[in-house]
């Protein structure tokens, strides 16, 4: 199935959340009815983004608060101290040292889960859907896919065929799995204190080595130099912990059996989130607002024998505590990335900045991914706001890059800094002679992929039918531009 949308012209300006102001947030929008990965991964690759079925990309020249695309390089990812802290004081929970209360002891909250994107993008959203005619309900089954090379037999279309075989298996991501039991009765006190298991495990590893006639000293000194990773901090966990945490990936488009079964505690979950850490009234945070926003998709379920075992698509990561759920990301799986569209969690577990947590098990989660399908390497986290200092925690998640929106090039993040500190919106690409090498031109447009009552047919011939001249020439090109020559071409544009 090929990716179909619904493309809007208007251009209106609305309010931004991020700096309060009326009128003066500009987008661009469409309505995806369907869409491949990799449409997607090229559409956010151009400073596109989803919310639901509805995608947007900041109009950033003109735009009050300029959103630039981030992606962190997980390969090269180092935790800074303080996301250390969040992992050692989560772990500190999972071992039961709860000294300290669950909810708010004073501590700063973390929101840090790039959910005021999608709390902006809804602005939008709700704009477009007010300002179009969106075709929600059309039949996207009945498509004439030999149109095309019937009308035009010099032309080769991109194919649009999924990437490999798509099947309707659900594969669930178990990552985590720390069994509780804890000694109710306290330590000995006519013994020893107790060897923590971290130092009890080096101890044994030494003395292995040392019956092996190998020198330890050499083999502690690289132990020193070597920096942990976040995979280090999660698997340190020692097996008598009292809590049980588990992590499930549950395929959200088309919902998988899990997910249906879920779907109602998920909910849950959210209308506390939503209550009380963004102060939403309940009538804001019903069902049905709920799968719009974080449930519904347009990402066609993919397979490929290079890819994840899981597939391509749209997921939920549940995370599980003693068999309830407490959290939940909803991310994209793309063949070069993981992006994460949100995350919200019981507020009860609001002292576990869980936020960030978070986007440390969804990096985590995207190495891992990278061990089976190397050209997975990127964790996308929406977009870094520099003109609102909110936003700019994203910057932490290093090394990290920013999308320069002229160019459509990618930049390390510390390269920008000092161009966004003199002006919020900058061309990021330093090479004045660079320029967007994917622009259509106009004969381009003849090659769009037109849906005319129920056919598929080129931009050309649909204007040569309908007798159109250049009425929706500026519109056309509008679109092509901002989705590129590559895209423009494989994906199919829906007229009315």
């Amino acid at each position: 199935m090929p990716t179909i949308v619904e493309y809007c012209s208007e251009h209106s300006g609305y309010r931004c959340g991020y700096c309060n102001s009326a009128d003066t947030n500009f987008s661009h929008g469409m309505w995806a009815h369907t869409m491949t990965v990799k449409d997607y991964q090229d559409l956010i690759d151009r400073g596109w983004r989803r919310s639901g079925k509805y995608c947007y990309k900041p109009t950033m020249d003109i735009t009050c608060c300029p959103m630039y695309t981030i992606r962190c390089r997980i390969q090269e990812f180092k935790a800074t101290k303080s996301q250390k802290k969040i992992l050692k004081r989560f772990n500190k929970f999972m071992i039961g040292n709860e000294s300290e209360s669950l909810t708010n002891s004073g501590r700063k909250m973390s929101t840090c889960s790039g959910n005021t994107d999608e709390e902006e993008a809804l602005e939008g959203r709700e704009y477009f859907m007010e300002s179009s005619r969106v075709h929600q309900a059309i039949d996207v089954t009945n498509i004439n896919h030999e149109q095309l090379l019937i009308n035009e037999n010099d032309l080769k279309i991109e194919s649009t065929a999924s990437i490999g075989e798509t099947t309707q298996t659900d594969v669930s991501y178990t990552k985590l799995e720390q069994t509780l039991t804890r000694n109710q009765n306290g330590p000995d006190s006519s013994k020893p204190p107790c060897k923590k298991a971290k130092q009890l495990r080096i101890e044994r590893k030494l003395q292995k080595l040392k019956e092996k006639g190998i020198d330890v000293t050499s083999v502690t000194k690289h132990c020193q130099n070597k920096e942990k990773q976040v995979e280090d901090f999660i698997n340190e966990l020692p097996k008598d912990v009292k809590h049980k945490l588990e992590i499930k990936l549950v395929r959200t488009n088309p919902p998988s059996p899990e997910f249906v079964a879920t779907a109602k505690e998920t909910h849950e979950v959210y209308v506390k989130y939503q209550t009380v850490i963004h102060n939403d009234k309940l009538e804001k945070c019903t069902e049905s607002k709920f799968r719009e926003f974080l449930v519904h998709s347009p990402l066609i379920e993919e397979h490929s024998e290079a890819g994840p075992t899981c597939g391509y698509g749209s997921f939920h990561q549940q995370y599980w505590l003693d068999g309830r759920i407490i959290a939940v990301g909803v991310i994209d799986i793309l063949p070069k990335c993981v992006s994460s569209v949100y995350f919200f969690y019981d507020p009860t577990y609001m002292n576990l900045t869980l936020g960030t947590y978070g986007a440390l098990r969804e990096i985590e989660f995207t190495r891992y991914l990278n061990k089976n399908s190397p050209q997975l390497q990127y964790y996308y986290m929406g977009y870094y706001i520099h003109s609102c200092k909110k936003m700019r925690y994203k910057g932490n998640f290093t090394p990290s890059d920013l999308l320069c929106p002229e160019t459509y090039k990618w930049f390390p993040l510390s390269d920008c800094i000092q161009k966004l500190e003199v002006s919020p919106y900058s061309r990021l690409d330093p090479d004045i002679d660079s320029i967007d090498e994917n622009l259509p031109n106009e004969n381009d447009l003849n090659y769009i992929p037109v849906w005319y009552k129920g056919v598929v047919m080129l931009y050309k011939i649909y204007k040569r039918k309908l007798n159109k001249k250049n009425e929706d020439y500026k519109e056309l090109m509008e679109y092509a531009r901002f989705v590129g020559k590559t895209s423009m071409k494989s994906i199919i544009l829906f007229r009315s």
